[in-house]
Protein backbone atom coordinates (compact mmCIF):
# COMPACT_ATOMS: atom_id res chain seq x y z
CA UNK A 1 0.00 0.00 0.00
CA UNK A 2 2.86 2.34 0.81
CA UNK A 3 4.46 1.60 -2.54
CA UNK A 4 1.11 2.16 -4.24
CA UNK A 5 0.84 5.63 -2.65
CA UNK A 6 4.33 6.51 -3.92
CA UNK A 7 3.45 5.33 -7.44
CA UNK A 8 0.29 7.44 -7.40
CA UNK A 9 2.37 10.41 -6.25
CA UNK A 10 4.84 9.95 -9.11
CA UNK A 11 2.02 9.66 -11.65
CA UNK A 12 0.45 12.85 -10.28
CA UNK A 13 3.72 14.75 -10.63
CA UNK A 14 4.07 13.52 -14.21
CA UNK A 15 0.50 14.57 -14.98
CA UNK A 16 0.77 18.07 -13.54
CA UNK A 17 4.32 18.67 -14.66
CA UNK A 18 5.11 20.07 -11.24
CA UNK A 19 6.94 18.62 -8.27
CA UNK A 20 6.83 20.08 -4.78
CA UNK A 21 9.50 19.63 -2.13
CA UNK A 22 8.78 16.85 0.34
CA UNK A 23 11.57 17.76 2.76
CA UNK A 24 9.32 19.44 5.29
CA UNK A 25 6.82 16.60 5.41
CA UNK A 26 9.06 13.53 5.51
CA UNK A 27 12.06 14.83 7.38
CA UNK A 28 10.90 16.72 10.46
CA UNK A 29 9.76 14.14 12.99
CA UNK A 30 9.73 10.69 11.42
CA UNK A 31 12.25 9.38 13.91
CA UNK A 32 10.46 10.75 16.98
CA UNK A 33 7.76 8.17 17.61
CA UNK A 34 9.62 6.20 20.28
CA UNK A 35 7.72 2.97 19.70
CA UNK A 36 6.32 1.23 22.76
CA UNK A 37 5.64 -2.45 23.24
CA UNK A 38 2.33 -3.88 21.99
CA UNK A 39 0.88 -7.39 21.79
CA UNK A 40 2.66 -9.64 19.35
CA UNK A 41 -0.60 -10.40 17.57
CA UNK A 42 -1.15 -6.73 16.75
CA UNK A 43 2.45 -6.47 15.58
CA UNK A 44 1.94 -9.42 13.28
CA UNK A 45 -1.35 -8.16 11.85
CA UNK A 46 -0.56 -4.44 11.74
CA UNK A 47 -3.22 -1.75 11.51
CA UNK A 48 -4.79 -0.50 8.28
CA UNK A 49 -6.77 2.75 8.24
CA UNK A 50 -8.75 4.52 5.52
CA UNK A 51 -8.48 8.30 5.22
CA UNK A 52 -11.15 9.98 3.05
CA UNK A 53 -11.10 13.54 1.69
CA UNK A 54 -12.80 15.75 -0.89
CA UNK A 55 -9.84 17.23 -2.74
CA UNK A 56 -8.50 16.18 -6.12
CA UNK A 57 -5.76 13.53 -6.40
CA UNK A 58 -3.79 16.27 -8.20
CA UNK A 59 -4.10 18.77 -5.32
CA UNK A 60 -1.24 19.68 -3.00
CA UNK A 61 -3.40 18.51 -0.11
CA UNK A 62 -3.27 14.98 -1.51
CA UNK A 63 0.16 14.79 -3.11
CA UNK A 64 2.18 16.98 -0.73
CA UNK A 65 0.41 16.53 2.58
CA UNK A 66 -1.86 13.52 3.07
CA UNK A 67 0.02 10.85 1.11
CA UNK A 68 3.46 11.86 2.52
CA UNK A 69 1.94 12.06 6.01
CA UNK A 70 0.68 8.48 5.64
CA UNK A 71 4.08 7.34 4.37
CA UNK A 72 5.76 9.08 7.28
CA UNK A 73 3.61 7.15 9.76
CA UNK A 74 4.34 3.86 8.03
CA UNK A 75 8.05 4.63 8.30
CA UNK A 76 7.80 5.68 11.95
CA UNK A 77 6.01 2.43 12.88
CA UNK A 78 8.18 0.10 10.77
CA UNK A 79 5.26 -0.51 8.44
CA UNK A 80 2.85 -1.61 11.16
CA UNK A 81 0.50 1.38 10.68
CA UNK A 82 -0.70 1.74 7.10
CA UNK A 83 -3.02 4.56 6.03
CA UNK A 84 -4.63 4.41 2.60
CA UNK A 85 -5.68 7.83 1.33
CA UNK A 86 -8.85 8.12 -0.79
CA UNK A 87 -9.22 11.51 -2.57
CA UNK A 88 -12.16 13.11 -4.41
CA UNK A 89 -14.87 11.41 -2.30
CA UNK A 90 -13.94 8.02 -3.79
CA UNK A 91 -15.64 6.19 -0.92
CA UNK A 92 -18.95 7.92 -1.60
CA UNK A 93 -20.95 10.83 -0.30
CA UNK A 94 -20.53 14.59 -0.56
CA UNK A 95 -17.90 16.78 1.14
CA UNK A 96 -20.47 17.79 3.74
CA UNK A 97 -20.81 14.12 4.72
CA UNK A 98 -17.15 13.63 5.63
CA UNK A 99 -17.33 14.54 9.31
CA UNK A 100 -20.29 12.24 9.78
CA UNK A 101 -18.44 9.43 8.02
CA UNK A 102 -15.66 9.66 10.59
CA UNK A 103 -18.06 10.04 13.51
CA UNK A 104 -20.12 7.02 12.45
CA UNK A 105 -17.12 4.83 11.59
CA UNK A 106 -17.90 4.58 7.88
CA UNK A 107 -14.25 5.52 7.40
CA UNK A 108 -11.44 5.71 9.94
CA UNK A 109 -10.20 9.24 9.29
CA UNK A 110 -11.17 12.27 7.24
CA UNK A 111 -9.63 15.57 6.16
CA UNK A 112 -12.21 18.22 5.40
CA UNK A 113 -13.40 21.79 5.77
CA UNK A 114 -15.43 21.73 9.00
CA UNK A 115 -17.59 24.54 7.63
CA UNK A 116 -19.03 22.10 5.10
CA UNK A 117 -21.09 20.78 8.03
CA UNK A 118 -23.38 23.77 8.49
CA UNK A 119 -23.97 25.35 11.91
CA UNK A 120 -21.90 22.73 13.71
CA UNK A 121 -18.43 24.18 14.32
CA UNK A 122 -19.02 27.69 15.61
CA UNK A 123 -15.74 28.09 17.50
CA UNK A 124 -13.78 26.93 14.45
CA UNK A 125 -15.28 29.85 12.54
CA UNK A 126 -13.36 32.41 14.57
CA UNK A 127 -10.41 31.98 12.20
CA UNK A 128 -12.73 32.34 9.20
CA UNK A 129 -14.07 35.71 10.32
CA UNK A 130 -13.12 38.59 7.99
CA UNK A 131 -9.66 40.08 8.46
CA UNK A 132 -8.64 37.66 11.23
CA UNK A 133 -6.27 35.36 9.31
CA UNK A 134 -2.74 36.32 8.33
CA UNK A 135 -0.43 34.10 6.26
CA UNK A 136 -1.09 30.37 6.49
CA UNK A 137 2.33 29.95 8.13
CA UNK A 138 1.18 32.18 10.99
CA UNK A 139 -2.50 31.23 11.12
CA UNK A 140 -2.30 27.43 10.78
CA UNK A 141 -0.38 26.78 14.04
CA UNK A 142 -2.60 29.33 15.81
CA UNK A 143 -5.69 27.35 14.76
CA UNK A 144 -4.05 24.11 15.88
CA UNK A 145 -3.26 25.56 19.32
CA UNK A 146 -6.69 27.18 19.69
CA UNK A 147 -8.30 23.83 18.91
CA UNK A 148 -6.33 22.08 21.65
CA UNK A 149 -7.33 24.75 24.15
CA UNK A 150 -10.96 25.32 23.26
CA UNK A 151 -12.49 22.98 20.69
CA UNK A 152 -12.47 19.62 22.46
CA UNK A 153 -16.21 19.69 23.10
CA UNK A 154 -16.98 20.91 19.58
CA UNK A 155 -15.26 17.81 18.16
CA UNK A 156 -16.13 15.58 21.12
CA UNK A 157 -17.72 12.80 19.06
CA UNK A 158 -14.47 12.24 17.11
CA UNK A 159 -10.75 12.40 17.88
CA UNK A 160 -9.21 15.61 16.44
CA UNK A 161 -5.73 15.19 14.94
CA UNK A 162 -4.81 18.56 13.41
CA UNK A 163 -6.17 21.84 12.03
CA UNK A 164 -4.71 24.37 9.58
CA UNK A 165 -5.67 26.99 6.98
CA UNK A 166 -4.88 28.04 3.44
CA UNK A 167 -3.28 31.38 2.58
CA UNK A 168 -5.50 34.50 2.76
CA UNK A 169 -8.14 34.83 0.04
CA UNK A 170 -8.70 37.62 -2.48
CA UNK A 171 -11.51 38.88 -4.72
CA UNK A 172 -11.44 37.88 -8.40
CA UNK A 173 -13.88 39.52 -10.82
CA UNK A 174 -14.88 39.72 -14.46
CA UNK A 175 -15.83 43.04 -16.05
CA UNK A 176 -15.82 45.15 -12.87
CA UNK A 177 -12.70 46.18 -10.97
CA UNK A 178 -12.99 46.36 -7.18
CA UNK A 179 -10.76 49.26 -6.15
CA UNK A 180 -12.87 50.61 -3.29
CA UNK A 181 -15.62 49.35 -1.02
CA UNK A 182 -18.13 51.26 -3.13
CA UNK A 183 -17.31 49.05 -6.13
CA UNK A 184 -18.86 46.06 -4.36
CA UNK A 185 -22.38 47.41 -4.85
CA UNK A 186 -24.49 45.41 -7.29
CA UNK A 187 -22.01 42.56 -7.73
CA UNK A 188 -22.83 38.91 -7.22
CA UNK A 189 -19.86 37.13 -5.65
CA UNK A 190 -19.30 33.53 -4.66
CA UNK A 191 -18.47 33.12 -0.97
CA UNK A 192 -16.36 30.27 0.48
CA UNK A 193 -17.76 29.96 4.01
CA UNK A 194 -20.64 31.09 6.20
CA UNK A 195 -18.76 34.06 7.75
CA UNK A 196 -17.34 35.30 4.44
CA UNK A 197 -20.62 34.81 2.60
CA UNK A 198 -22.17 37.01 5.29
CA UNK A 199 -19.29 39.50 4.93
CA UNK A 200 -19.78 39.78 1.18
CA UNK A 201 -23.31 40.96 1.97
CA UNK A 202 -22.21 43.52 4.56
CA UNK A 203 -19.66 44.88 2.05
CA UNK A 204 -22.47 45.64 -0.38
CA UNK A 205 -22.46 42.71 -2.82
CA UNK A 206 -24.88 39.81 -3.15
CA UNK A 207 -23.37 36.57 -1.84
CA UNK A 208 -23.83 33.35 -3.79
CA UNK A 209 -22.93 29.90 -2.51
CA UNK A 210 -21.52 27.27 -4.83
CA UNK A 211 -18.79 24.59 -4.81
CA UNK A 212 -15.34 25.51 -6.11
CA UNK A 213 -15.51 23.32 -9.27
CA UNK A 214 -18.55 25.31 -10.46
CA UNK A 215 -16.97 28.75 -10.07
CA UNK A 216 -15.12 29.09 -13.38
CA UNK A 217 -18.15 28.20 -15.50
CA UNK A 218 -20.44 30.35 -13.37
CA UNK A 219 -18.24 33.41 -13.97
CA UNK A 220 -17.84 32.58 -17.66
CA UNK A 221 -21.63 32.39 -18.13
CA UNK A 222 -22.32 35.50 -16.08
CA UNK A 223 -24.10 33.67 -13.28
CA UNK A 224 -21.81 35.49 -10.83
CA UNK A 225 -19.44 38.43 -11.30
CA UNK A 226 -16.58 36.92 -9.35
CA UNK A 227 -15.46 34.90 -6.36
CA UNK A 228 -13.49 35.03 -3.14
CA UNK A 229 -10.64 32.51 -3.41
CA UNK A 230 -6.96 32.14 -2.50
CA UNK A 231 -4.50 32.11 -5.38
CA UNK A 232 -3.73 28.45 -4.77
CA UNK A 233 -7.27 27.56 -5.87
CA UNK A 234 -7.38 29.89 -8.88
CA UNK A 235 -4.58 27.97 -10.58
CA UNK A 236 -6.15 24.48 -10.86
CA UNK A 237 -9.58 25.85 -11.85
CA UNK A 238 -7.90 28.25 -14.33
CA UNK A 239 -9.82 31.23 -12.97
CA UNK A 240 -7.44 33.66 -14.70
CA UNK A 241 -9.00 32.65 -18.03
CA UNK A 242 -12.45 34.00 -17.13
CA UNK A 243 -11.59 36.99 -14.91
CA UNK A 244 -10.05 40.41 -15.55
CA UNK A 245 -9.29 41.81 -12.09
CA UNK A 246 -7.85 40.48 -8.85
CA UNK A 247 -8.27 42.63 -5.74
CA UNK A 248 -5.72 41.84 -3.04
CA UNK A 249 -7.45 42.15 0.34
CA UNK A 250 -5.99 39.21 2.30
CA UNK A 251 -9.34 39.18 4.07
CA UNK A 252 -10.14 35.61 5.04
CA UNK A 253 -9.03 32.00 5.32
CA UNK A 254 -10.85 28.68 5.54
CA UNK A 255 -10.04 26.14 8.24
CA UNK A 256 -9.18 22.53 7.37
CA UNK A 257 -9.36 19.74 9.90
CA UNK A 258 -8.36 16.08 10.20
CA UNK A 259 -10.28 13.92 12.66
CA UNK A 260 -10.51 10.20 13.40
CA UNK A 261 -13.31 7.92 14.49
CA UNK A 262 -13.18 7.98 18.29
CA UNK A 263 -13.52 4.23 18.88
CA UNK A 264 -10.93 3.49 16.20
CA UNK A 265 -8.50 5.90 17.87
CA UNK A 266 -9.03 4.33 21.28
CA UNK A 267 -8.39 0.87 19.81
CA UNK A 268 -4.92 1.82 18.55
CA UNK A 269 -1.86 0.70 20.53
CA UNK A 270 -0.32 3.54 22.54
CA UNK A 271 2.76 3.70 20.33
CA UNK A 272 0.67 4.21 17.21
CA UNK A 273 -1.30 6.98 18.91
CA UNK A 274 1.99 8.60 19.85
CA UNK A 275 3.30 8.26 16.30
CA UNK A 276 0.22 10.06 14.95
CA UNK A 277 0.59 12.80 17.55
CA UNK A 278 4.28 13.23 16.74
CA UNK A 279 3.56 13.41 13.01
CA UNK A 280 0.86 16.05 13.61
CA UNK A 281 2.73 18.50 15.81
CA UNK A 282 2.50 22.27 15.82
CA UNK A 283 5.76 22.40 13.87
CA UNK A 284 4.31 20.13 11.20
CA UNK A 285 1.18 22.29 11.01
CA UNK A 286 3.42 25.33 10.54
CA UNK A 287 5.05 23.50 7.64
CA UNK A 288 1.60 22.93 6.16
CA UNK A 289 1.11 26.68 6.34
CA UNK A 290 4.40 27.18 4.51
CA UNK A 291 3.23 24.73 1.84
CA UNK A 292 -0.02 26.60 1.25
CA UNK A 293 1.70 30.00 1.29
CA UNK A 294 4.30 28.74 -1.15
CA UNK A 295 1.64 27.59 -3.59
CA UNK A 296 0.21 31.11 -3.99
CA UNK A 297 2.79 32.58 -6.35
CA UNK A 298 1.93 30.46 -9.39
CA UNK A 299 -1.75 31.40 -9.37
CA UNK A 300 -0.92 35.09 -9.14
CA UNK A 301 1.68 34.83 -11.90
CA UNK A 302 -0.78 33.06 -14.21
CA UNK A 303 -3.17 36.00 -13.80
CA UNK A 304 -0.37 38.46 -14.60
CA UNK A 305 0.68 36.44 -17.65
CA UNK A 306 -2.93 36.49 -18.87
CA UNK A 307 -2.85 40.29 -18.84
CA UNK A 308 -5.20 40.62 -15.88
CA UNK A 309 -4.88 43.53 -13.46
CA UNK A 310 -3.72 42.97 -9.88
CA UNK A 311 -5.27 45.65 -7.64
CA UNK A 312 -3.47 46.41 -4.38
CA UNK A 313 -5.92 48.09 -2.02
CA UNK A 314 -4.54 50.92 0.11
CA UNK A 315 -4.39 50.59 3.88
CA UNK A 316 -7.07 53.24 4.35
CA UNK A 317 -9.43 51.57 1.89
CA UNK A 318 -8.75 48.16 3.40
CA UNK A 319 -9.83 49.65 6.75
CA UNK A 320 -13.14 50.62 5.14
CA UNK A 321 -13.64 47.01 4.05
CA UNK A 322 -12.78 45.82 7.55
CA UNK A 323 -15.24 48.25 9.18
CA UNK A 324 -17.98 47.08 6.82
CA UNK A 325 -17.36 43.52 8.03
CA UNK A 326 -17.52 44.32 11.74
CA UNK A 327 -21.18 43.20 12.02
CA UNK A 328 -20.08 39.67 11.03
CA UNK A 329 -17.62 39.59 13.92
CA UNK A 330 -20.20 41.05 16.30
CA UNK A 331 -22.75 38.42 15.25
CA UNK A 332 -20.26 35.62 15.88
CA UNK A 333 -19.41 36.96 19.34
CA UNK A 334 -23.11 37.21 20.19
CA UNK A 335 -23.75 33.64 19.00
CA UNK A 336 -20.91 32.31 21.15
CA UNK A 337 -22.14 34.32 24.14
CA UNK A 338 -25.58 32.77 23.74
CA UNK A 339 -23.96 29.36 24.03
CA UNK A 340 -22.57 30.23 27.44
CA UNK A 341 -19.02 31.17 26.42
CA UNK A 342 -17.16 34.48 26.26
CA UNK A 343 -17.15 35.29 22.56
CA UNK A 344 -15.08 38.45 22.86
CA UNK A 345 -12.39 36.67 24.88
CA UNK A 346 -12.23 33.79 22.40
CA UNK A 347 -12.02 36.21 19.47
CA UNK A 348 -9.18 38.09 21.14
CA UNK A 349 -7.44 34.82 21.99
CA UNK A 350 -7.48 33.82 18.33
CA UNK A 351 -5.95 37.16 17.35
CA UNK A 352 -3.29 36.89 20.04
CA UNK A 353 -2.31 33.37 18.96
CA UNK A 354 -1.76 34.62 15.41
CA UNK A 355 0.18 37.61 16.71
CA UNK A 356 2.38 35.28 18.78
CA UNK A 357 3.22 33.32 15.62
CA UNK A 358 4.05 36.60 13.88
CA UNK A 359 6.48 37.44 16.68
Amino acid sequence: MQAQARIQREETTMTTGKSYSRRAFLGTAAAGAGLLAAPATLRAQGVNLRLHHFNSPLSIAHTEFLVPWAERLAEATDGELQIEVFPAMQLGGKPGDLYGQAKDGIVDMIWTIPGYTANRFTLTEVFELPFVAKSATKTAPAVHEFAKRNMGEEYGDTHPILFHTHAPGQLHTKGTAIRTLDDMAGLQLRGPSRPITEAIGTMGATPVGMPVPAVTEAISRGVVDGAALPWTITRPIRLHEVTDYHTVLDFYAVVFGMVMNKSRWESLPADMQQAINDASSEEFVRELGELWDGDEAQGRQMAIDAGNEIIEVSDSERERFREACQPVIDNWIETVNERGMDGQALYEEALSLIEAQSA
